[in-house]
């Protein structure tokens, strides 16, 4: 899956969570963000206000509905700035607004 692709898809799937994902940040990051051929999964880290939001979009998304699997990393902002997971990851912001 290519990188456009990917990131419509999950764009789409945020927005139709509604406020489940309401607050939240999405970053694409790994091989399908690289454009890498042979990608195996599609590595995603959604930053949450809190423990209770990350329990929620964690139920609510199929980690199969994409051509490939979805590896979910779901973390709060405090955890996520204690980690720099951000950076660490090369992470893409793609939700909201990627621009």
């Amino acid at each position: 899956m290519r990188r456009l692709a990917a990131t419509a898809a999950l764009c789409t799937l945020a927005h139709g969570l509604g406020v489940i994902a309401g607050g939240s940040t999405w970053y694409l990051f790994g091989s399908v963000d690289r454009e890498e051929s042979g990608a195996a999964d599609i590595d995603l880290l959604i930053l949450c206000l809190d423990a209770d939001q990350a329990d929620r979009l964690r139920s609510s998304i199929d980690p199969d509905m994409l051509g490939l699997p979805l590896d979910l990393s779901l973390m709060t902002y405090n955890e996520a700035e204690e980690a720099g997971a951000v950076a660490r990851q090369s992470a893409r912001k793609i939700y909201p607004d990627a621009s």
